[in-house]
């Protein structure tokens, strides 16, 4: 990938016209030396447009722009404005030299140089003038009514030699013919490119490049905030070059960007019609036997179109899209070993190779694949299979993102090669390439808003159509998606789910969760696991953070099935926590902060009896209610409705307690409900609930109750603030009055968040392994579903204004996702 975007690279900062060629044409004195050759039309314009060009000017410190910037600076005293062909090359003692061709008699202003000397001398056939303008050595003469200007006095020579080869070249004939009238031209000789890409990527091996193909010519199109580069590359002789292997091949659709994680450093895309002809073209392009026998790999290429590498942090991955399935399994029938099983997907082991595709993709070991979609995944990494599987099924994907989609507005779908780049990646891979004395340069190339280049080749019988785009667009970080930033994988399978915790220490939040073993877990949002603490059981509901010392530090605090918890964040309990039960605990732990001056008020249920401790841990001895009728159904709720405070005990008796802080009645409610499982909420300043059948059931603080049928199925689910009821029906979300029809699945209750004056409603289908996020209009958010096993958890996980979310991922993992 990065031999082919170190030409482009060049291509994108050296060039960037009208066919006026006749008796007097200046190819015809262009020196053979010559690597890239520009043809413009208005060179006065061309170079304004490329100063101007956003990218490049914000990387004008970038040592090979400075370093053409610096030998074309002499141009400025010799103003253009007609057709000119413009011919760089590498002299012996590797400096860059140019060469200045046009029909044009050169106006050349001196008269505001202070420093500047000129002189003339002749040779056998010329007569040459030699400017020093500013310590820079320019040098002039004509021959057949062409100007030549040049900064090398040898390449001038050679140029005024003429040059009868270059021109009468086949392919180099081809190479014009197919540039445009009206944009300005590059001519690649890729012949010549050696000397001056080993001078400027010294640490990179470039046969890649010198050997794709003879000569590629570009038009280049310019603007202030893109650069597009459109073209043919030409074979052209007789030595095969790396384009002939698409001979007879044909092309398919370029599928690989699909499953390409949005964030991959890049991927690189190979498509075919016909394997045989690849395979026959790259076997005698090897110089190897063509009849050698197939492998197993290239069995599996036999029923393919279409190979590539995607690029990851995690590692490479090969991915190979075959025709069939079933015929594929058939293929790696010798690879049948499941090592892992990853969200429902078999991860295999593998002891081949894929040798055949060199030149073309070179993969590198590969000990694990993986079957996805259209694809078989190859690679030597589970993270970098696990990480295209992850992103594919939360749909975070290079195809779906705004860049990918603006760049692609001017490509073809179908390429014999694309290949994608991450720039913010690609400089740094680039900084490998370059000297030692450029390497910090490189890595600070700033491509702020210019997340994605694009690259394509498409065969077309001895040459191939070239398409280069690299445009402005957002970075995909601020497009309005969510992103799996963090997989964090415990000891053994998930108890609870995970959910925040406050740290006053970042004024975010980490992450804490239970396994099966009754571990209890405390995470950084970055995935570091802080502690492990062994519990003697399960905890009951929810983790739930108090500050019981009135410092600003955060403990958590929960039930188990016998013992009362609080534990400080770095692991340590809480004094004289915990406290201990004979009896089982049978309700999750409530807690009161009544006036939120963190004196607390920490409820047990056992069974139908009540006991309400403080921060101490000292029974509260002043509150009169000790015992119910019948067994407590849920965990006691704390609502205050103006100024008043209420506390609910439910009853499987279908009594509800309506109590005062003291534990006294304070609403008599004479009716036996029918309660739902849902808890009771406070909502429009009344307590609210559902019953089994789905009604919802209102009482106001006189104890009057009133039911309104809202139509909701048996089992069906509720979440509610002071404003907003949101229900679960089957598969219809409601919120508000607006209804949201989901597939149908195993859903978990609504969940509501209020986060910076904004309301996100969450569900999951546990069968799908879908989380869904809505706003409060029902609006489902960009990126979403996402994948994930359990309610989540949402909040501000670290110090941006990001909202984060924490979900169960495989039965042993936690995924944290960023929410852009």
């Amino acid at each position: 990938m990065r031999k082919i975007l170190v030409a482009l690279l060049i291509a994108l900062l050296t060039g960037c016209s009208q066919d006026y060629r006749g008796l007097q044409d200046p190819v015809n004195y262009i020196s053979e030396n010559s690597a890239v050759i520009l043809k413009l039309q208005d060179p006065d314009l061309f170079f304004s447009n490329l100063k101007n060009n956003e990218l490049i000017k914000k990387n004008s410190d970038f040592p090979l722009i400075q370093d053409l910037e610096k030998k074309l600076s002499l141009l400025n005293y010799f103003p253009h404005n007609r057709p000119a062909y413009l011919a760089l090359a590498l002299e012996e003692n590797k400096d860059l030299k140019f060469a200045f061709l046009s029909t044009e008699v050169p106006q050349i202003e001196t008269d505001s140089i202070k420093n500047k000397m000129v002189e003339t001398f002749n040779t056998k056939d010329h007569q040459i003038k030699k400017y020093t303008l500013e310590g820079q050595v320019a040098y002039t003469s004509s021959v057949d009514s062409i100007y030549i200007f040049s900064n090398s006095k040898s390449l001038l020579e050679s140029s005024l030699s003429g040059n009868p080869e270059l021109a009468n070249s086949e392919a180099f004939q081809k190479a014009m013919k197919a540039s445009s009238d009206k944009q300005p031209g590059i001519f690649v000789n890729h012949k010549k490119l050696e000397p001056i890409l080993n001078r400027w990527f010294p640490q990179e091996n470039l046969d890649h490049i010198l050997n794709f193909s003879n000569w590629t010519s570009l038009d280049a199109e310019l603007s202030q905030s893109a650069i597009k580069l459109n073209g043919i590359s030409i074979s052209g002789d007789t030595l095969p070059h790396h384009i002939d292997l698409f001979k007879g091949v044909g092309t398919s659709e370029n599928m690989l960007p699909n499953i390409t994680p949005s964030e991959a450093k890049g991927l690189y895309s190979v498509t075919f019609d016909k394997f045989a002809a690849l395979k026959e073209n790259l076997t005698n392009f090897r110089r190897k036997d063509p009849k050698k026998s197939i492998s197993k790999g290239e069995e599996l290429l036999e029923i393919a179109n279409e190979a590539g590498l995607i690029y990851l942090a995690e590692g490479n991955v090969l991915a190979i899209r075959v025709l069939d399935r079933e015929a594929a399994k058939i293929a790696l029938s010798a690879h049948q070993e499941e090592l892992e099983d990853f969200r429902e997907i078999s991860i295999y082991n593998y002891s081949g190779n894929f040798e055949i595709l060199k030149p073309l993709l070179t993969p590198g070991a590969l000990s694990v694949y993986a079957y996805l979609d259209e694809f078989v995944l190859f690679s030597d990494s589970f993270e970098a299979i696990k990480k295209v599987i992850s992103d594919f099924q939360n749909e975070q994907v290079m195809s779906k993102s705004e860049a990918y989609q603006a760049s692609f507005e001017s490509l073809s779908t179908k390429a014999s090669i694309l290949l994608l780049t991450r720039n913010s990646s690609f400089k740094n891979d680039l900084s490998e390439a370059v000297s030692e004395a450029h390497r910090n340069a490189t890595k600070g190339l700033d491509f702020k808003n210019y997340p994605l280049t694009a690259l394509q080749f498409i065969y077309n019988g001895n040459f191939a159509h070239v398409h280069a785009v690299l445009t402005k667009k957002n970075e995909t970080k601020s497009e309005n998606t969510a992103s799996q930033t963090v997989a964090i994988h415990l000891d053994a399978a998930l108890a609870t789910r995970p959910v925040f915790f406050k740290n006053h220490r970042t004024k975010g939040n980490d992450i804490a969760v239970q396994d099966v073993n009754n571990v209890l877990y405390l995470i950084s949002p970055e995935g570091k696991i802080y502690w492990k603490k062994q519990l003697e059981s399960r905890i009951l509901g929810e983790i739930e953070s108090v500050d019981i010392l009135r410092n600003g530090r955060y403990q958590l605090a929960f039930a188990t099935q016998n013992r009362l918890h609080v534990i400080d964040r770095t692991g340590r309990t809480v004094k004289p926590f915990p406290l201990e039960f004979n009896d089982e605990i049978t309700q999750p732990l409530a807690v009161f902060d009544y006036d939120n001056k963190r004196k607390y008020r920490f409820v047990i249920v056992q069974d139908r009896e009540l006991y309400m401790f403080n921060n101490k841990g000292e029974r509260v001895r002043g509150f009169t209610f000790s015992k119910a009728d019948a067994t407590i159904t849920q965990s006691p709720k704390h609502i205050r409705i103006g100024r008043k405070d209420y506390i609910l005990v439910p009853e499987t008796s279908g009594k509800l307690n309506i109590l005062s802080r003291t534990g006294r009645p304070r609403v008599g409610v004479k009716e036996k409900l029918n309660f739902s499982d849902n808890e009771w909420y406070e909502y429009e300043n009344e307590f609210a609930s559902t019953s089994a059948s789905g009604e919802l059931l209102k009482i106001d603080e006189s104890g009057k109750v009133q039911k309104k049928k809202l139509g909701l199925s048996e089992n069906h689910k509720i979440d509610a603030t002071i404003k907003t009821l949101a229900t679960m029906s089957e598969n219809i979300l409601t919120i508000k009055d607006n209804e949201v029809s989901l597939d149908f699945g195993l859903y978990t209750a609504p969940e509501i968040f209020y986060i910076d004056n904004k309301i996100y409603v969450s569900v999951t289908d546990l069968q799908a392994h879908k989380v869904y996020l809505f706003d409060s209009n029902g609006q489902l958010l960009p990126g979403f579903p996402l994948y994930g096993n359990s309610r989540i958890d949402l909040s501000k996980a670290d110090a941006n204004s990001i909202p984060d979310l924490v979900v169960q991922g495989e039965d042993d993992s936690v995924l944290v996702y960023e929410i852009n």
